[in-house]
């Protein structure tokens, strides 16, 4: 993240990218050499990420759309953020993972003890069935750390592939980072329709590929953007359609989707907050009943009555 900043600060001091790339720590990543060869061949710094595994694939065209648009070293910055944002959810999601695996351990050992006080004939059962449990719960809270760490681009495709694009995470995302790299594009002058074939990409599935597919098929054809962007469903909600309906027949579309990021960026951090303030929560207490399971039954299992 630290490189991405200071070639960040170099593109926008006016070195061509590839000097930025040479003069900046960047050059000191296993590839760092392999990219100033491909820039120095004119290969796009989009290109030369994807080329050599450095981003996904819709970075690269969020890397080249911004590019096209005049806006690299914003897009370079943004990525930079990103990246810092989840390094620090990490770091703050590690520190509580201890106690969530100390729970766990507690419930372990208090059910291994309870088995043999009681002499219990099931010990070996109860052994790898206290395991699996503390396995099972291992996976499950790994699987939920991972899930936080995903990139913006990452989770607007799963609400597309799963129907979420009513929830409050997919709509303010969408506003931050897809309808603000369109009115990146527009604001360089780039047409509304190539600006939307740039964008084919960027998330994965037939219905978006169709909805962007519409879009620019309308928009070719006379509709105005916003328009298009609604009958399409591109627009997160009717309040979004509204505004940039009233924004483009004022000639100030591109302001109105700057001004509607702005305000979206700042109350998706704070949904992140929020989530990332109770998610510890959850995992303390689904370690917590994993844990009270595995003593529970140890105790129940001493007290079956022989008949």
């Amino acid at each position: 993240m630290q490189q991405t900043r200071e070639l960040t600060t170099l593109v926008s001091a006016g070195l061509s990218i590839a000097e930025a790339w040479q003069k900046s720590s960047a050059i000191q990543h296993p590839a760092g050499k392999s990219v100033l060869k491909a820039l120095q061949q004119g290969s796009s710094l989009a290109a030369s990420f994807r080329r050599f595994g450095l981003v996904t694939a819709p970075q690269q065209i969020f890397l080249a759309a911004a590019d096209d648009a005049g806006a690299l070293s914003d897009a370079l910055l943004r990525l930079a953020t990103e990246g810092e944002q989840r390094v620090a959810r990490r770091k703050q999601l590690a520190s509580k993972l201890g106690v969530t695996y100390f729970l766990l351990f507690i419930g372990w050992s208090v059910g291994m003890v309870l088995a043999v006080a009681e002499s219990s004939d099931e010990l070996g059962s109860v052994f790898f069935i206290n395991v699996g449990k503390c396995l099972l719960a291992y996976f499950f809270i790994q699987l939920i750390a991972k899930l936080c760490f995903k990139d913006s681009w990452w989770w607007l495709q799963q609400a597309w592939k799963f129907g979420r694009r009513k929830s409050k995470g997919y709509q303010l995302s969408f506003v931050t980072h897809w309808l603000d790299l369109l009115g990146w594009q527009l604001a360089a002058g780039i047409d509304a329709a190539n600006s939307l074939k740039a964008m084919q990409g960027l998330i994965s599935g037939a219905g978006y590929r169709k909805a962007t597919a519409n879009a620019i098929k309308l928009v070719q054809n006379g509709q105005p953007l916003s328009v298009a962007l609604a009958d399409s469903e591109l627009l997160p909600n009717a309040e979004i359609a509204s505004v940039l309906t009233a924004a483009e027949a004022a000639g100030k579309i591109g302001e109105s989707l700057k001004h509607q990021s702005t305000l979206a960026q700042h109350n998706l951090d704070l949904y992140i907050d929020q989530l990332m303030f109770w998610l510890p929560k959850l995992l303390y207490v689904l370690a917590a009943v994993v844990a009270l399971s595995m003593t529970y039954n140890t105790i129940g299992s001493s007290f079956i009555p022989d008949y």
